[in-house]
């Protein structure tokens, strides 16, 4: 069960601020994904942020500053508007999501471990890869169940070395690729969705419904900027602070979406850009085989490995407290409410 935070030491503005960042971005396994639409990228991120993660980010502004004397998140939420049962079925629904979030989490945590020791091929090895996630999800909740103060410290941490550190490596690469003249990846592309009359398309080419389809795995980047609302009575001023808090996560994510996945775009041929080891091979196309320091992108493996933990930090928490809420409240069987 969740320790109870101490009166007297609250988590910050900062504090989840960078917990709300960590759940949306999760790890940087994202950024491939939208480098592979090139320049075409920023238009479904300006979509994405205008017609989710903003109205997203509202309205759990404004429903955490309402409800701040309550820690049970999206069950409050949903409990207020239209009854228990409703808000212990969101409430649950955004806690058994994980359960099929998290091996994918893990699973690019893996890869980055293989990329570390040197052996990518392990990437693609079910065993290692399942042990790896069963260990790091069991380290992950022996974390959480040291209390909301211990486990958040480690995801913020965690985040702003396995991701935040990374995502700069990435753009001080992009300024170099560009300073010494190497070629542009968005300026040799035989995708003609991308291109336009030779250039790099900044509008992508729409024929219908489904070419519009990769606008989903975008709209589910920025998934989960309302789950650190359970923590929201840990705060000295939760009534302005979250807010704040959420207003400063979602800025964060936006930025390392947007200027981590331009490097990958610029650094790597269109065609070698891999949703698995895209941000592995960029930081090697440069670090290895230009500066020929193959140990550094050992070192930023094993950071972005790091990151990926600290996004399954921070949703394995804070949805298992909410959850935790419903049972105060008479919602589960006896049996689970101990």
């Amino acid at each position: 069960m969740d320790k109870p935070t101490v009166r007297g030491s609250y988590l910050s503005v900062t504090s989840i601020g960078l917990m709300t960042a960590a759940a949306v971005v999760t790890s940087l396994r994202g950024l491939p994904l939208l480098a592979k639409e090139e320049m075409t990228m920023f238009v479904y991120l300006a979509f994405t942020v205008v017609f989710f993660l903003v109205p997203a980010s509202l309205i759990s502004a404004e429903l955490g500053g309402a409800y701040a004397d309550r820690r049970g998140g999206i069950y409050t939420w949903v409990s207020q508007a239209f009854g228990k049962r409703w808000g212990f079925l969101a409430i649950w629904l955004q806690w058994i999501q994980n359960v099929v979030w998290f091996p994918v989490a893990l699973t690019f945590g893996a890869a980055a471990i293989a990329y570390t020791i040197g052996r990518p091929e392990l990437a693609s090895n079910g065993t290692y890869v399942g042990i790896f996630c069963i260990v790091s999800y069991w380290l992950a909740t022996w974390l959480v169940l040291q209390g909301v103060e211990v486990f958040a410290r480690i995801a913020n941490w965690t985040f702003i070395i396995g991701t935040v550190v990374p995502g700069m490596v990435l753009l001080v690469l992009l300024g170099y690729w560009i300073h010494t003249g190497q070629p542009l990846g968005w300026d040799h592309i035989s995708n003609t969705a991308l291109t336009l009359d030779g250039h790099a398309r900044y509008w992508p080419a729409i024929h219908g419904f489904g070419t519009i389809a990769f606008l989903a795995g975008i709209v589910l980047l920025f998934a989960g900027v309302e789950v650190q609302a359970v923590h929201i009575v840990d705060m000295r001023s939760p009534g302005r602070g979250y807010p704040a808090a959420i207003g400063l996560g979602a800025i964060i994510s936006v930025l390392i979406f947007a200027l981590g996945a331009l490097p990958i775009a610029a650094i790597l041929p269109y065609e070698k850009i891999s949703l698995q080891s895209g941000v592995f091979d960029a930081f090697a196309a440069v670090i290895a085989d230009i500066w020929h320091m193959g140990w550094a992108v050992s070192v930023l493996s094993l950071l972005v490995a790091v990151g990926a933990i600290s996004g399954v930090l921070a949703w394995l928490g804070s949805p298992s407290r909410g959850l935790l809420e419903t049972a105060s409240e008479g919602e589960l069987p006896p049996l689970l409410q101990a």
